[in-house]
Order: C-alpha cells, then sequence, then structure tokens
C-alpha cells in the first residue's frame, strides 16, 4: 500500500487537485459513506505528505477506508500491488465524476450499424467510442490516467474486421521468455535469465493473435467460424501511463515470479510503434517519474517505491519509514513491478 500511496502523491497534477481541495466540490453527494470516506482520507493523506510536517506518517485511517470498502484488503496479508492500485483509481473515479446522474449505457449496435462503423478511420472510430465513454464518465482519474484500447479481429479468409475499443487504466504486459545462457559445452546448471527490455514486452502485448482450432471466430460475413487475427493497440494516450509487468504466471499447479531483469529507459519510451493510426498526433514520448518494486516471492514480500521530485530530477527511495537519495541508474532494478510514465508533451511540474 505505501508504494502506490508514494507513487500516486508523486503524480504532480492528482496532487494539485487534492491540495487545491477541488475534490470537495466534484464528490458525489449520494456515493455510498464508505467510498467517499476513503476519497476523504485519501486527500488527507495527501495534504499530511506535503505538508511536511513529518519525517513520515502513518496512513492507517486510509487502510481503514479501503477495507472498509472492499474485504479484498482486510486484514494484515499482502496485498498486490497493481490490484490496489487499480482499486484506488476506480474508486476515485467513481466517487469524482463529474457525470452524474448517468446517462444510460450505449446500446450495442446493429449487424448493418457495425458494418458502417468498420468503414471509418481508426482515428473517427477511435473519436465515437471516446466521446461515448465521457459522456458517462468524466473525472481528475479519466483526464490523467484513463487512455483507450483498440482491438480488432480481422478474418482471414475475407479479411472483414470487427474493432472495439475499451478504456484503460494500466497495460499489463507480459515479460517474454528470452531463454537463459548456455554455456559452450551445453546448458548451465544456474543458467541466468537473458535481459530484455520494456521494448519486448510491449512487442508481446501487441502482436497479432491467431484464434484456431476451438478459438475460431464467428465471421458475420462469411457467416460461419473462421480463424482470424487479433490485435491490441493502443488508440488513446493517457497523460500518464501506469504499466504493469507481469511478473507472476502459473505454471502447472504453481505460482512463481519472473526474476527478469527488463530494461527500462527513464527518459523518452516512445510508444510510436503501438499507436494506431492518428493516435500518434499526440506525443507518444513518455518519461518515467515513480517505481513500485516488488521483492521476495508470492508467498511473502516487501514493496518499496523510487519516486521522481519531479523539479531537479533527483530520485528518491522509499521503504516504510526509510527515505534515501538513489542515482537515477539504481531506479529500475529486477524488482520493477509497477511503472509510472508521464508524457513529455505536457509534463507533471
Amino acid at each position: 500500500m505505501n508504494s502506490v500511496i508514494q507513487c500516486l502523491v508523486g503524480t504532480k497534477p492528482l496532487t494539485r487537485y487534492f491540495m487545491r481541495g477541488e475534490w470537495r466540490s466534484h464528490l458525489i453527494q449520494d456515493t455510498k459513506e464508505q467510498s467517499s470516506s476513503m476519497v476523504t482520507e485519501f486527500a488527507h493523506v495527501v495534504e499530511r505528505m506535503w505538508r511536511g510536517q513529518f519525517s513520515f506518517i502513518s496512513p492507517a485511517e486510509f487502510r481503514s477506508a479501503v477495507a472498509r470498502c472492499s474485504e479484498q484488503f482486510n486484514g494484515n496479508d499482502q496485498q498486490d500491488a497493481h490490484e490496489f492500485a487499480s482499486f484506488v483509481l476506480d474508486s476515485l473515479h467513481e466517487c469524482l465524476n463529474h457525470v452524474h446522474p448517468r446517462p444510460l449505457p450505449e446500446r450495442e449496435l446493429t449487424l448493418d450499424e457495425e458494418l458502417q462503423f468498420e468503414q471509418l478511420s481508426d482515428a473517427q472510430q477511435s473519436r465515437v467510442q471516446w466521446d461515448a465513454y465521457t459522456r458517462r464518465n468524466k473525472s481528475i482519474v479519466s483526464s490523467i490516467f484513463q487512455g483507450q484500447i483498440q482491438s480488432r479481429l480481422t478474418c482471414m479468409a475475407c479479411q472483414h474486421t470487427s474493432t472495439t475499443y475499451h478504456m484503460f487504466t494500466e497495460l499489463s504486459v507480459p515479460i517474454p521468455d528470452t531463454g537463459s545462457d548456455n554455456s559452450a559445452n551445453g546448458p548451465a546448471l544456474h543458467s541466468e535469465p537473458q535481459p530484455i527490455d520494456i521494448y519486448q514486452c510491449l512487442d508481446a502485448y501487441s502482436e497479432s493473435e491467431i484464434l484456431d482450432g476451438d478459438n475460431k471466430w464467428m465471421c458475420p460475413v462469411c457467416q460461419t467460424k473462421r480463424t482470424a487475427t487479433k490485435r491490441l493497440m493502443i488508440a488513446r494516450l493517457p497523460l500518464v501511463l501506469i504499466v504493469h509487468l507481469k511478473r507472476f504466471s502459473t505454471v502447472g499447479h504453481f505460482r512463481e515470479k519472473l526474476e527478469a531483469n527488463v530494461q527500462i529507459p527513464t527518459m523518452s519510451m516512445c510508444l510510436q510503434k503501438y499507436v494506431t493510426f492518428g493516435a500518434g498526433e499526440q506525443s507518444t514520448l513518455y518519461n518515467l517519474y515513480a517505481v513500485a518494486n516488488h521483492f521476495g516471492s508470492m508467498s511473502s514480500g516487501h514493496y518499496t517505491a523510487s519516486v521522481s521530485d519531479g523539479l531537479n530530477g533527483q530520485w528518491n527511495h522509499f521503504d516504510d519509514t526509510r527515505t534515501s537519495v538513489i542515482h537515477e541508474s539504481q531506479v529500475t532494478t529486477p524488482a520493477a513491478y509497477l511503472l509510472f510514465f508521464v508524457r513529455t508533451q505536457r509534463g507533471i511540474e
């Protein structure tokens, strides 16, 4: 929990919003008491951290408020930082949504409407779907953290496409298996995994998937099940991009943690390759400003955070009550789990 709080408080637009008290006018009055209490306690955490009156604070009230909202976070067991960050951001979005009362959701397209939709350009499709989403959703969370994913199915027989769009708050990317170092005389007994970089993870996320066999797609044009491709691309880039490295995997009956050292640029990570045509009109360069780290195993572990102060480029490492200054070269390690990037076009200062 502490590591996620440090990363969120290190997000300057979010911090300014709470420090200026803007959240009070946006808090939905008929929100469940537990949820509104969580927002209030989060605001108090932000205020106490930025006033600088104490060398450290205990977010006990915030933790209790979160536990009242979700049994998942009740008790003293270690919780997954990715799940916790998703829950907090979703809760903040729901409680601080400007659109209230919400209109009814859009109805599903008819087949004729879907065929017409497929004739639109990627940029036009994205705008139609984003406008539909923002008619029901507009908050400080959506303005900072939310982007849009395009999911496209393509029939390999007739080339008909079916394209859908959905909102995302974080990208969960796989860590590909690059194999292990081998000695000249064969595989080593204790070989180390090859280093990989973040672009290989993004490649694995956006590569085309073949839907065949039992997974064949019912093509509405062919009117039969066909082999198809499925590909995910980013249609709308958020101001702040959260990347979740999927370090925990299931192998048979067992869960294991991937300790791969993913090389991550702290400056100018380029996403041009992973966006749809038209989305690249925005800046596609991102700078890293915060990392939540996980040390240990699945059953027992420890979280820390590394956060840039955004002013002079100094990186601070937070380990519960301990704080230290670290060099930029120490920021990304095999423990990196949640990565917080800001788009260079606007910055977070």
